[in-house]
């Protein structure tokens, strides 16, 4: 074993760890030494230039997530790091201007249930998941088509599929609502956004624009894992991706609602495989409806939004600027906290392109 990542044991602990040992991934700061343990979902193993080994690692605890490099590691820990293993690690945390933030570690070890408290690693959506469903099922009562109504009750039943994991997945591996009951936020604040401009535009149609805001993320319930422990793409995610299988579930549940009407089917299947808006960004096709152009903007502005806040939250006290959005393609401006009662201080161009050689999937 490599000398790093042997890890000194108190006499008579026989290797287990205090449960309480934990420092969180949304308080490391610039320079901090750190010894703490997290969830590892994803290793990436890579060939130095000097030839020698380095693993890329995500780690993940319930106030977020950094990324990590282990340079060197030792067989024992190539050989038990699989994804959704406990890991502790000893490290570096650094802002570096080319990289970005990252912890440096110098030793790790896969740690063993009982080594490690589970409730302070899995993150979780900030707003109640009780107050969630109540909030959808407010959505669903307001829609006064009998077909489309229908549909929703069955697609958001929780005793069932999909609405079951529908209310445990995330929204996605990162970026953005990227926690348990994430999905089901996400797609919640779309449908009010969408029901809300919906009321101001008279051409649009508010129960075609609320289901297709609800279920226009439906297929991350097969493209993602349900598992805290192990976030990530399932190998259906990896083999057809969410788009595909949101519109294979969509066009179940609407043949389980006798004489759901044709046009409105080809209308709220439209709403699912246009919804991110442009081919590039891997839609089959451009939103053609109006509807499908209101949740478009609405999914994208909310996802936008949300990336923000993430960012402002894991920024230190006193900084004016977040670290890089990989999202936003940018840093988010947080200026002077404003006094109470006054609005927030406006923005300006940071310096640079901003950008960072990330080469992970999104």
């Amino acid at each position: 074993m490599r000398l790093s990542d042997a890890w000194p044991e108190a006499p008579g602990d026989a290797g287990r760890e205090a449960p309480d040992e934990k420092t969180y991934a949304a308080d490391l700061v610039d320079g901090q030494t750190v010894t703490s343990y997290f969830v590892c979902p994803e290793r990436d193993v890579r060939t130095t230039k000097n030839g020698g080994t380095m693993v890329n690692l995500t780690l993940l605890d319930s106030s977020g997530q950094v990324k990590a490099v282990h340079f060197e590691p030792s067989d024992e820990v190539l050989d038990t790091l699989a994804p959704g293993r406990v890991v502790k690690v000893r490290g570096r945390y650094k802002i570096d201007p080319k990289w970005g933030a990252q912890l440096v570690v110098d030793r790790l070890r896969v740690l063993e249930e009982g080594d490690y408290d589970p409730a302070t690693l899995i993150p979780v959506s900030p707003i109640g998941v009780d107050e969630l469903r109540e909030r959808l099922e407010a959505l669903v009562v307001a829609v006064a088509g009998p077909h489309m109504r229908r549909m929703l009750e069955r697609a958001f039943d929780p005793q069932r599929e999909p609405g079951r994991t529908f209310a445990v997945v995330p929204a996605a591996v990162r970026n953005h609502h990227a926690y348990r009951h994430g999905l089901l936020e996400h797609s919640v604040v779309v449908a009010e956004v969408a029901a809300a401009v919906a009321e101001r535009l008279p051409t649009v149609d508010h129960d075609l624009v609320v289901a297709g805001a609800l279920l226009h993320d439906v297929g991350k319930v097969a493209s993602y894992s349900s598992d805290p422990f192990a976030p990530g793409f399932t190998d259906a995610g990896r083999l057809h991706g969410e788009i595909v299988l949101g519109h294979e579930i969509v066009r179940g549940l609407i043949a389980e609602v006798e004489g759901f009407p044709a046009e409105l089917s080809a209308r709220l299947r439209h709403i699912i495989v246009a919804h991110h808006g442009e081919k590039e960004k891997g839609s089959p096709v451009v939103p053609m409806t109006r509807e499908a152009i209101v949740v478009h903007f609405c999914d994208d502005m909310t996802a936008r939004v949300a990336a923000a806040d993430d960012a402002e939250r894991a920024a230190s006290a006193g900084d004016r600027w977040t670290a890089f959005s990989r999202m936003l393609e940018a840093f988010v401006y947080v200026g002077d906290a404003p006094a109470a009662g006054e609005p927030v201080a406006g923005g300006v161009e940071p310096g640079g392109d901003g950008r960072l050689p990330f080469d992970d999937e999104t």
